[in-house]
């Protein structure tokens, strides 16, 4: 079974980091299901399956041919994902009454963290800034690729089943903004359906829309302004397969599975106390039919 959030979390005795990630999870379905895997080094190296080697029909006492199977290394960087916070002593000590000024400050400082997460899982992209890891956008193959029309087009029902198709081995889970999940409940009622197909998912623990029994989990971090021909702000959909042994997970270095609490103390030069919330992360994808994309949406 992959190591999710909820569970990776579990590894850290720190209560305040406990609470920081039930403030992210309620927030983001997508770390419900984002598998997270350990990275003992400042880089997870990984092997994916290159070519096959055929075998071929042969006649009697013909030699048989000899072949073996290629791999390519994957080298994917861990990260340093971090900000700091100073809470002034005197504030702490006489406005914590009511609302625990430290702890309300390290929760949003830990939700500012995993919004940056979040957009860069979307739209990293580590030719503009070398300090982020690649997102989906940039990790999906071109092969992996269905086109939406030269200009773009609006979403059809028959994408999304050609969009589950590309992920051989079956979607996990298919990504797309809110104004994409709109025009889908559209489509299904014009179907002639009573409404849209929701059904009960554990990870989640609500009813989730789904296509095909696959959740639709909403991101809106997802680029909204993509030029498809001459049409100037088209989206993109992704569907992916989530686990660590040839799907889409997530990176964590170090001891604690994942965001770490760090006081560093009192600051040098006024009366205030500094914490550092901080999360060595990153994204692999071990095998590229693991994900998989609708381009040019006009559906935002």
């Amino acid at each position: 079974m992959p190591l999710l959030r909820e569970e990776a979390e579990k590894l850290s005795n720190n209560e305040l980091v406990a609470g920081v990630i039930e403030e992210i999870i309620d927030r983001d379905d997508m770390f419900a299901v984002l598998p997270f895997v350990k990275s003992n080094s400042k880089a997870y190296v990984y092997n994916r399956e290159k070519t096959l080697s055929e075998g071929e029909f042969l006649d009697p006492n013909d030699p048989v041919p000899e072949g073996a199977a290629t791999f390519e290394e994957v080298v994917t960087k861990l990260r340093i994902l971090a900000g700091d916070v100073d809470v002034d002593k005197f504030l702490e000590a006489t406005m914590s009454d009511v609302t625990a000024q430290r702890a309300v400050q390290i929760a949003k400082k830990a939700k500012g963290l995993a919004r940056k997460f979040h957009r860069t899982l979307a739209t990293g992209d580590s030719t503009v800034n070398a300090k982020q890891f690649d997102g989906i956008n940039k990790l999906v193959e071109a092969t992996q690729v269905i086109d939406a029309g030269v200009n773009g087009n609006a979403l059809s029902l028959s994408m999304l089943d050609e969009l589950l198709d590309a992920v051989p081995n079956g979607a996990d889970v298919i990504i797309m903004r809110s104004g994409t999940v709109r025009a889908f409940r559209s489509l299904l009622r014009a179907a002639g359906g009573t409404g849209p197909v929701e059904i009960m998912m554990e990870n989640f623990g609500r009813p989730m829309l789904t296509h095909n029994g696959v959740p639709i989990i909403v991101n809106d971090f997802l680029a909204g302004d993509e030029v498809k021909g001459t049409t100037p702000n088209t989206c993109s959909i992704y569907a992916a397969r989530l686990n660590e042994v040839d799907g889409l997970h997530g990176l964590y270095g170090g001891e604690s599975a994942g965001i770490v609490v760090e006081d560093i103390g009192t600051v040098q030069n006024k009366d205030a106390t500094r914490i550092r919330v901080k999360w060595y992360c990153g994204l692999a994808l071990k095998s590229t039919k693991s994900l998989a994309a609708i381009r040019g949406v006009t559906n935002i």
